[in-house]
């Protein structure tokens, strides 16, 4: 048997790789389009949230920091049509990095999470009455 003194290029990218492979996960039931990574909209301002879901349950929102950590729950019965958006309002949350959406079906056993996003700070005017001026 003769041997060459080349590879393929098929033989060689799994060679030089830069990681492991990995195989091409099945689509997720309830998937979240919006907001979008690295988005920062401030604590106190409008937040958009989109969704796809398969699931053709009715799906809860919640506000989650961290590894599963929720926060808020923005709704807990919205559309069980096959994509749905809407717009909340963010409530008065530590500004900083590591927030997500979660979109998760009725039954609880299906979910999403949306890209990280950061909170920032509260829009002008939207802390409130300003203190009067002193004379």
């Amino acid at each position: 048997m003769r041997r060459t003194g080349f590879l393929t290029l098929a033989t060689a990218s799994l060679l030089f790789a830069p990681g492991p492979v990995a195989a091409a996960e099945p689509d997720a039931a309830v998937t979240v389009t919006a907001p979008a990574a690295d988005s920062v909209p401030p604590a106190g301002g409008s937040l958009f949230v989109g969704w796809d879901n398969s699931t053709g349950q009715e799906v809860g929102m919640w506000l989650v920091r961290g590894e599963a950590d929720r926060v808020v729950q923005f709704a807990a019965k919205l559309t069980d049509a096959p994509s749905g958006e809407t717009a909340t309002v963010l409530p008065d949350v530590p500004e900083g990095a590591g927030y997500t959406i979660e979109i998760v079906a009725r039954d609880g056993g299906e979910q999403g999470y949306s890209a990280s996003f950061s909170v920032g700070q509260e829009p002008q005017g939207a802390a409130g009455p300003a203190a009067p001026a002193a004379f």
